[in-house]
């Protein structure tokens, strides 16, 4: 890094200056001595009462609307990749013994079947529906609060956005939110989810439960952040890249929760 050596005129120090260097050494200050109450902190973590507590994880359904099928997962990633650019998300997963190639979830049977008629009809695909749920789960953990409360947290950021992706593609869609305002709420979204990671990660011990809910945070924010940091201007392409982010969070959690019921 170059650095510009730059000639001041000196002069005596304002009221100002002296306030704002104050600032600065408090400022100093504290952040030292929050690294040197660190160890005490992971240590109260460590120490804290462990107690058992029951999590309900909600059921999650929704339905899939798939424009192709494919055998191979290639052909599947070639047809995928001429759908994104016209808003839909292109998202090649292997469900129900084919590459299927997803352009949205929903969370209604009757709007997921509506879209699918319409693509069929309009754009000549054979689109069509499929149906993935998952069951109402109890878990019944023995942790320390934190953990607890991280653990749950972690459960709802998912859900909520996922359900706030597909909400900015459908108002991309309509008109009724632009580029730079999907990008934001999508660069907040991140920093959110990076945060419930983050605590699940700075939790004491390993936790298989922990480590999977944290992954999938980590990959949810790494795809908001790519629309966050996106330099395209068409709707379509950024609703696209919403919905292909909603998809991905939604069958993160499916399998994940149909995992921890041995569905």
């Amino acid at each position: 890094m170059s650095v510009t050596r730059v000639r001041v005129r000196r002069e005596r120090p304002t009221a100002l200056a002296w306030a704002i260097a104050l600032c600065v050494t408090m400022l100093v200050v504290y952040v030292l001595t929050l690294s040197a109450a660190r160890p005490d902190v992971v240590e109260s973590v460590s120490a804290a009462p462990r107690v058992t507590s029951e999590i309900e994880l909600p059921p999650l359904e929704g339905w899939c609307v798939t424009m192709a099928q494919c055998d191979a997962p290639e052909e599947a990633r070639l047809q995928a990749a001429a759908y994104s650019a016209r808003g839909a998300a292109g998202y090649v997963a292997r469900l129900e013994d084919a590459w299927q190639v997803l352009g949205a979830v929903y969370d209604s049977k009757g709007e997921a079947e509506r879209i699918a008629e319409r693509l069929s009809r309009e754009a000549g695909l054979e689109a069509g529906v499929i149906h993935l749920e998952a069951d109402r789960l109890k878990l019944r953990i023995t942790a320390s609060e934190a953990q607890i409360e991280a653990i749950a947290g972690a459960d709802a950021t998912l859900r909520e956005q996922a359900r706030q992706l597909g909400q900015i593609a459908l108002q991309l869609d309509r008109g009724e939110l632009g580029g730079d305002a999907a990008r934001t709420l999508c660069a907040v979204a991140t920093t959110e989810a990076e945060q419930a990671a983050g605590a699940l990660e700075s939790l004491p011990g390993e936790n298989r439960l922990c480590a999977a809910l944290a992954e999938q945070l980590r990959s949810l924010a790494a795809m908001q952040r790519t629309l966050a940091d996106s330099r395209s201007e068409a709707g379509a392409t950024l609703s696209g890249m919403a919905r292909c982010a909603q998809i991905a969070g939604f069958l993160g959690q499916w399998e994940f929760q149909r995992g921890l019921k041995g569905q």
